[in-house]
């Protein structure tokens, strides 16, 4: 019966951690990054912090050979960079539902 697992990172092109997994369940491609041998089967109890934050941003860069936490001001500049969600059904129901009662005024005044 096997007892320690390797633990690997994945990152995106600006370093970011945006997957981790322990050999146990996924063999590591090209590229994932070595953290951790003979470790626990899953990656977290090994690691336990999540890798995203309430806002599905990745909370942890590799750097300089080293897993550092994003500081709350990377996450900001980032978050204020995206673009706004798209409008959700209710708010497209309201909206349409506002743009026919002005065309039924406006239809009534001729």
């Amino acid at each position: 019966m096997r007892t320690g697992y390797n633990h690997y990172i994945r990152t995106n092109e600006a370093g970011e951690i945006i997957h981790g997994f322990s050999g146990a369940f996924e063999q590591p491609q090209d590229g994932d990054i070595l953290i951790c041998e003979d470790g626990p089967r899953h990656f977290h109890e090994a690691f336990p912090d999540p890798l995203q934050n309430e806002r599905g941003q990745f909370r942890f860069r590799w750097q300089d050979g080293q897993i550092v936490e994003r500081s709350q001001q990377e996450l900001d500049d980032e978050w204020a960079q995206r673009p706004p969600a798209p409008p959700t059904l209710q708010q497209r129901v309201e909206a349409a539902e506002q743009a026919l009662i002005a065309l039924m005024e406006a239809m009534s005044d001729v």
